[in-house]
């Protein structure tokens, strides 16, 4: 399936790995815009500072690779055949969406570089989405949220209040830095729901 929202397949999918995501270090970054660049500033940085990173982003523009960050490059083809088959293998033709089976690759071959930062990108939402399955991490970044993928809520849910939820309110306790949005009442919206969690904000 392409699309099919839910958390139960890639815990499946990863327990079956041993649990990788329990086994690195990672930024997160969820929003609507500007999610890839602010990932590629982080990412700038870490490297100025002689910090190896692995990279997960999507959707990629010409190649797949480009999902693909490990040690600060790209996995060549080779290599990502190699892990999609081993995975593939290991998933055992189990019910898995295109996107979770991606995500399982890339933390199964993360927890391979356990001393590197992950820099993560969060797809469609967040409180659903395959990257939702780390037990911690350093940071959480919420860059610019507006309306987008209406299709996948319900008619009387289509409003900004209900997508800051679906994307802000299973955010890890460690630390949320908060981009400038585009409306007060979106940034209303963000305060009220991380009020509770337990991180530093900024």
């Amino acid at each position: 399936k392409e699309i099919d929202l839910s958390l139960d397949r890639i815990k499946n999918l990863c327990k079956k790995l041993g649990n990788p995501q329990d086994n690195i270090q990672a930024i997160s970054v969820v929003g609507t815009n500007g999610k890839n660049s602010t990932i590629n500033a982080i990412f700038s940085i870490l490297k100025e500072a002689n910090f190896r990173c692995n990279v997960y982003t999507s959707p990629h523009i010409l190649k797949i690779n480009e999902r693909f960050v490990f040690n600060n490059k790209e996995l060549s083809n080779d290599e990502l055949a190699d892990l999609f088959e081993e995975v593939e293998s290991i998933n055992d033709n189990k019910p898995i969406t295109f996107f979770e089976i991606l995500t399982a690759c890339y933390f199964y071959k993360a927890a391979q570089h356990p001393k590197n930062i992950n820099l993560i990108e969060a797809g469609l939402f967040h409180r659903f989405d395959a990257t939702n399955i780390l037990r911690k991490n350093l940071a959480s970044v919420i860059t610019s949220i507006s309306k987008d993928h209406l299709d996948w809520l319900k008619k009387d849910e289509q409003t900004i209040e209900k997508i800051v939820f679906e994307k802000t309110s299973t955010l890890l306790n460690s630390n949320i830095i908060v981009a400038k949005q585009s409306t007060n009442e979106t940034m209303k919206y963000i305060k009220d729901t991380i009020h509770h969690n337990k991180s530093n904000k900024v």
